[in-house]
């Protein structure tokens, strides 16, 4: 899919891009969907995920693209779950639940693209001990949704990220990783009262509710935080 950008505008440097396209060639074996969502609010932040993403498609075939604009779609706002823009779901048609409620931008883009190797191989990377707690979350009939709290400008967030992520591809439909800029959404983040980042939030969804069961502040030890999981599950 060759797109004509506008260089002097571009988002990936030709340093970076060139780094990127030998890792997806390398690395991704089936191709992903990334589905953006733009058009209610943060309009800035929607551009440049828009060109992020056409960057990120053209560097690779085993990258396709979807833009939506949520005004003249309406029908995908309940389809796809979406109140904020910009969205991004990575590969949500594979049964993935994989959510960024903002841009991707900063040191999150390292993980975003960490995130897409990984479900391109269908594979979550997890230590075999913290893919042995996940396994009592498949004993439960209720969902997780994980939000993870971030800035872009802090260097620790990514690494949670990541790890929901994989906990995401690990317990593919039962884990919902949802990565949420807390500057582009600040009535989230005043509703989860995030003072400090990354701030964890795992929520369980039973019958039509979601209900927040645990809170930690900071990156999470693998072990411990696959446990805080169980145990919100479990509750």
């Amino acid at each position: 899919m060759g797109h004509v950008h506008n260089h002097s505008q571009r988002v990936i440097d030709e340093q970076t891009a060139s780094q990127l396209k030998a890792r997806f060639d390398a690395e991704m074996i089936r191709p992903i969907e990334l589905i953006m969502f733009k058009g209610v609010g943060n309009e800035e932040y929607s551009q440049w995920t828009e060109q992020l993403l056409r960057e990120l498609d053209d560097l690779s075939d085993k990258i396709r693209v979807e833009i939506h604009d949520v005004t003249l779609e309406p029908e995908l706002i309940e389809e796809f779950k979406v109140a904020k823009t910009p969205t991004i779901l990575i590969d949500p048609r594979s049964g993935y639940k994989i959510r960024y409620t903002g841009a991707p931008a900063g040191y999150e883009a390292w993980a975003f693209v960490e995130t897409m190797i990984l479900v391109s191989r269908d594979y979550s990377g997890l230590s075999d001990r913290v893919k042995e707690i996940l396994k009592e979350a498949r004993n439960y009939g209720k969902e997780a949704h994980i939000m993870i709290f971030v800035t872009p400008t802090c260097p620790y967030c990514p690494n949670q990220v990541l790890l929901a992520n994989k906990f995401a591809i690990e317990l593919k439909g039962k884990v919902e990783a949802d990565c949420v800029e807390a500057y582009e959404n600040p009535d989230l983040a005043d509703m989860y009262h995030v003072s400090a980042v990354p701030h964890n939030v795992i929520a369980v969804r039973d019958n039509g509710k979601e209900i927040p069961k645990e809170i930690s502040i900071g990156v999470q030890p693998e072990e411990k935080y696959a446990m805080d999981l169980i145990k919100a599950l479990r509750e």
